[in-house]
């Protein structure tokens, strides 16, 4: 039988003891002195060249290759310059429903299997301008994969009624993804309602668009049209060799000119939208539409918003509202700009429904001071080296990561000379930039205002800090 003995006990709290004196001795010999003072090094990463992983069929068809030994898999991903905004209402959504159903060749079952003999994981995600079909596979099956790729985009399945996974938009379980999703669905319902980037087909044009669709993959899904990024754990020149192979059958007809969609038109006014739901705390998105961002605002816009609110737990956001507060576990900003057409900008946060009003006040005075007044230093040194020695240098840190930046900055402007001044333009923006740019890029006057959660609690919750009622905010609709 095993006892705890006396001399267990003291030899632990012995330990516990000594790791305490050994923790306040690191701290005592930490080094606080200011990174601006260090005289740190410049960052040594370079970025892998794009000209090395890339190759162009004679189709057209334009594919990024890279060895990736992180782990045993193959990722593939096909970039397709089709969006929710080309062809009659309808098309778009049954050209991704068609590729979601597997290749015309195969039945429903056969797909399915082939699927599932691979291990692999399928997906396809339509944007406004773009759809993207992603395949991952092991490292056994990649020449299985490219074929499977290939023979998908040449002809989906266009006949069937299976539609393959779709990602929830309403949900009535108490669940924090699908509440979050259902206030960003409120917020984008409004924000584009009437756009042709959200068309609803009626009945007659679903129906028209199960035979246009056709037409439309005929135009759109051609190898002009498609950018390939394929990463994983192969021999490239061997994965090279099987991309020519299988994509070579690929339409080489010429795709439509790029096309440009109109402009949102900016709202006159903010417009309040409350959603009754019995959950346990409330969702926000506050936002408003992004025009398309010149190359010339791209990096005061980026550094501007790292700032306020983007990727990270120490921005102004998240300080005022969590750490000074305590209000919510996060609120964070969401620049999502378009490609020819416009994007939105968007903040989100949530919290108990005692906390909901003084969120959206809080949220407001944090954008309202970042245009009224000037960035420190500090943030500008801080927002810049996150900016190019983090997440620019994260995009392209493996081959997974660099095919796909690279694929879609392809399809997108058809070069990489905006992607590659990136860092030196990062480097340039200064505190009057950060300024101009929240001054032309954010309009709380106008924002739309999302709220989904227990109205009656939010609204009669007494005030914390004399935060005003959400009607403040404009006149609410409710849904």
């Amino acid at each position: 039988m095993i006892a705890f003995s006396r001399n267990a006990s003291t030899c632990l709290n012995a330990s516990v003891f000594l790791a305490t004196l050994l923790g306040a001795a690191s701290v005592i010999a930490q080094d606080t002195t200011h990174p601006q003072a260090m005289d740190l090094p410049p960052a040594q990463f370079e970025r892998p060249s794009p000209e090395s992983l890339q190759i162009t069929l004679d189709n057209g068809l334009v594919a990024y290759i890279a060895e990736d030994h992180r782990a045993p898999l193959v990722t593939l991903k096909a970039f397709i310059g089709v969006g929710t905004g080309h062809g009659a209402p309808g098309e778009a959504a049954a050209l991704a429903a068609a590729l979601r159903r597997g290749p015309q060749a195969m039945s429903d079952n056969e797909f399915q299997a082939t699927l599932d003999s691979m291990h692999a994981e399928f997906r396809v995600s339509q944007h406004h301008e773009l759809t993207e079909v992603f395949l991952d596979v092991s490292t056994k099956d990649p020449r299985r994969a490219l074929a499977l790729m290939a023979q998908l985009l040449s002809q989906p399945a266009f006949d069937g009624t299976k539609t393959g996974p779709q990602q929830a938009k309403f949900s009535g379980t108490i669940d924090y993804n699908y509440s979050l999703v259902n206030a960003v669905a409120m917020f984008r319902d409004q924000l584009f309602s009437g756009h042709v980037f959200t068309r609803n087909a009626t009945a007659e044009q679903a129906a028209a668009a199960n035979q246009g669709v056709r037409a439309l993959h005929a135009r759109y899904v051609v190898a002009k049209n498609v950018t390939l990024a394929m990463g994983g754990d192969f021999k490239r020149s061997s994965a090279v060799k099987e991309t020519y192979r299988a994509f070579r059958g690929l339409s080489a007809d010429s795709p439509p000119e790029a096309e440009s969609f109109p402009a949102l038109r900016p709202a006159e006014k903010r417009q309040l939208i409350l959603s009754e739901a019995p959950r346990i705390q409330g969702w926000i998105v506050i936002g408003h539409e992004l025009p398309v961002v010149p190359q010339e605002d791209e990096a005061a816009l980026a550094v501007m918003d790292y700032i306020l609110g983007a990727f990270h737990l120490d921005s102004r956001l998240y300080r005022s509202s969590r750490e000074l507060r305590g209000l919510t576990n996060d609120n964070s900003s969401f620049l999502q700009p378009g490609i020819r057409g416009p994007g939105s900008y968007s903040f989100r946060t949530y919290g108990r429904p005692e906390a909901v009003r003084l969120l959206v006040d809080n949220t407001f005075e944090e954008l309202n001071k970042i245009r009224e007044t000037s960035v420190s230093a500090t943030e500008l040194f801080v927002a810049k080296g996150a900016l190019v020695d983090g997440i620019y240098a994260d995009r392209y840190a493996t081959g997974v990561e660099a095919t796909q930046a690279y694929a879609r900055e392809w399809l997108a402007v058809g070069s990489h000379e905006r992607s590659a001044s990136f860092p030196a333009r990062v480097g340039a923006v200064s505190a009057e930039a950060v300024r101009e740019a929240a001054q032309k890029y954010i309009h709380p006057e106008r924002m739309i205002v999302a709220v989904l959660g227990p109205m009656d609690k939010i609204e009669i919750a007494p005030a914390i800090e004399s935060e005003p009622q959400l009607s403040t905010w404009g006149s609410p609709a409710r849904q």
